[in-house]
């Protein structure tokens, strides 16, 4: 499911927003606003809660 921010979708108003992010790595550019999207979707959750599989959250604590 995705929420609507004005005209778009959560991943639309991230990737604009976040367009001129720039980390050592592509794949870093692409995790920070994976993990974006998926706070916007579930404001207030732990970081084990906010993802369906136990890698994706680790993935999201080597993030950070």
């Amino acid at each position: 499911m995705t929420l609507s921010l004005g005209i778009g979708t959560t991943e639309e108003f991230i990737e604009q927003e976040f367009c001129d992010l720039t980390l050592k790595d592509k794949r870093l550019e692409k995790r920070a606003k994976k993990i974006l999207s998926i706070l916007q979707n579930k404001l207030g959750s732990c970081v084990r809660r906010l993802f369906l599989s136990q890698s994706e959250s680790r993935q999201a604590y080597d993030f950070f």
